[in-house]
C-alpha cells in the first residue's frame, strides 16, 4: 500500500486511475476543481499552492506515486487557462512534491502527455518561453495563437521537460514517466465531438485497431508505471494509442 496523489481525479483517465489504484490497496488522494479530496483550481498559482500544501499535509509528506492527469482540451477553453492548467499546473506540482517522494521504496511520477505533442516545432519561441517559466508571458503569447494551441504546446513542452527531469531526479531515486493516450473515450473528448468543425475530424481519427481507447486501459498502464515491475523505467513515454503513432510515423521512434 502506498500514498498516491492524482490530479484530475473527478473524471476521465484520472478517475479511472484512482479507482484502479484503490482496488490494488493504495491510498489515493484526489485533486480536482470539484468532487475530490482536495478542491483546487490548478489554473492559478494560488490554487496550485493550496493543492501542494494539502497533499503534503494529507500524506504526511510521504508520497509514493504522483499522477498528473488534470487538463483542459483547449478547444472550448481559453488558451491562457489551458496553458496554465496543462503545463504550469503539472510542472509546479511535480517539482514541489518531489522532495516528499525522495527516500520512498519506488517513487514515481506519471504525467499525461498527448499524441498532439508531435505537432510542434522543437525550436518554437513558445516552447522557449515555457521552459523559462514565465507564466504571464506564456499566457499572453498563447492568446495570439489558434484555438487548441495551448493544448499541444503544453503537452510538447511537458514531454521534453520529463526527459530532462528523468536524469536530474534519478540520483534521488525518483522516476518520472509519461502515458501518451491516443483518442480515448472520456468526457473531454465527448465534449469535443459536439464541435461542428472538430467533431467530424475526431471521428476520422480512428486507431489501426478500429476503436478508441478507454480510461480503464490508460489506468492499467499508469498502474504499471507506478508498480515495482516498472522500477527501471524512467524518462519513458508509453504510447497507448492503438498503433496510431506507428501508423503515422513508422520510421520515427
Amino acid at each position: 500500500m502506498g500514498n498516491v496523489v492524482i490530479t484530475g481525479s473527478a473524471s476521465g483517465i484520472g478517475l479511472a486511475a484512482k479507482e484502479k489504484l484503490e482496488s490494488q490497496g493504495d491510498r489515493v488522494i484526489g485533486i480536482d476543481i470539484r468532487d475530490a479530496d482536495i478542491i483546487a483550481d490548478l489554473s492559478t498559482p494560488e490554487g496550485r499552492q493550496h493543492a501542494i500544501d494539502q497533499a503534503l499535509a494529507m500524506t504526511g509528506s510521504e508520497i509514493d506515486g504522483l499522477v498528473l492527469s488534470a487538463g483542459l482540451s483547449g478547444m472550448n477553453t481559453p488558451g491562457d487557462m489551458t496553458i496554465s492548467v496543462n503545463y504550469f499546473g503539472t510542472v509546479d506540482l511535480f517539482d514541489a512534491l518531489r522532495p516528499a517522494m525522495e527516500g520512498r521504496p519506488n517513487p514515481c511520477v506519471v504525467c499525461l502527455v498527448s499524441t498532439s505533442s508531435r505537432f510542434v516545432e522543437f525550436d518554437d519561441p513558445m516552447i522557449d518561453a515555457l521552459f523559462e517559466g514565465d507564466e504571464a508571458k506564456c499566457r499572453a503569447m498563447i492568446n495570439t495563437m489558434d484555438k487548441g494551441a495551448g493544448y499541444r504546446y503544453a503537452k510538447h513542452a511537458l514531454a521534453r521537460l520529463i526527459r530532462h527531469r528523468a536524469s536530474e531526479w534519478a540520483p534521488q531515486g525518483v522516476r518520472i514517466t509519461a502515458c501518451v493516450p491516443g483518442m480515448t473515450d472520456t468526457p473531454m473528448v465527448d465534449s469535443l465531438k459536439e464541435d461542428p468543425e472538430l467533431g467530424p475530424l475526431l471521428e476520422s481519427m480512428t486507431s489501426p485497431m478500429g476503436r478508441n481507447g478507454t480510461p480503464e486501459e490508460m489506468a492499467g498502464v499508469i498502474a504499471f508505471l507506478l508498480s515495482d515491475a516498472a522500477s527501471f523505467i524512467n524518462g519513458t513515454m508509453i504510447w497507448v494509442d492503438g498503433g496510431q503513432d506507428a501508423r503515422d510515423n513508422p520510421d520515427v521512434f
